[in-house]
């Protein structure tokens, strides 16, 4: 009987060893780009971090960005890279391909495997969000064997332009004063408005009939001289 509970025990025990087992085998790599805030024109670093590697031997990253917000300046691998060759191919603007390799691998856990270094375009016209967009990513062991991974990629928050800000606050003052002009154009004359042009009409009349030497004025002097 207790040899019997026994063999249940150890059993159990290996059943739960060999589960643990296979989840630890099925833990998946991770490939992370931070999330960052960025000014216009800045440039800035930002690392590619893999989680979750025992032995890496290889890499191939292939990813786009937006272009008309980001221009891809350099890349740097970093200590725990140092030992691997690298190409990185940045023929095509918005795009980098990246490739890294080695004899023998190495031991990546939350860690940059390289630094790429953007710079943020100078005229942005209002706050954007933008990501790098993974479209290949093959990562190998030194067996050659290719590796389970998983994507956490966070947004890079950039900025709007100072200048593109003031440049859109002249537009508006520009075309509030055009509205408001062409308001007074369009608005129409009210009856003391006309009343007052025509008394000034009448005033400047009646001083050009008053000036000496006038038409008027020589006729009303003939009338008035009284006969011989």
């Amino acid at each position: 009987m207790k040899s019997f509970r026994l063999i249940i025990m150890i059993g159990f025990y290996l059943f739960i060893g060999s589960v643990c087992l296979v989840f630890s085998a099925e833990k998946k790599a991770q490939l992370i780009f931070s999330e960052m805030s960025v000014n216009p024109g800045q440039k800035f670093e930002i690392p590619v971090l893999l989680n979750n590697v025992p032995n890496m031997a290889g890499i191939k990253l292939a990813i786009k960005f937006d272009k008309d917000l980001l221009t891809y300046v350099k890349s740097e691998k970093t200590k725990t890279t140092a030992s691997l060759m690298h190409i990185v191919n940045d023929k095509h603007p918005g795009k980098l391909v990246i490739v890294m390799a080695g004899a023998r691998g190495v031991s990546v856990n939350n860690q940059p495997i390289m630094n790429l270094f953007f710079s943020v375009n100078n005229n942005i016209p209002k706050q954007v969000d933008t990501k790098f967009k993974v479209t290949e990513l093959q990562l190998m062991s030194d067996s050659l064997k290719e590796l389970a991974y998983e994507l956490n990629v966070h947004p890079i928050h950039i900025k709007a332009s100072k200048n593109m800000n003031l440049k859109t606050d002249l537009t508006d003052e520009s075309k509030n004063q055009k509205q408001n002009s062409r308001n007074t154009i369009d608005k129409p004359e009210s009856k003391e408005d006309t009343k007052k042009t025509s008394d000034s009409t009448q005033s400047k009349d009646d001083q050009k009939n008053s000036v000496p030497g006038s038409e008027t004025t020589r006729q009303h002097a003939k009338e008035s001289k009284p006969e011989k």
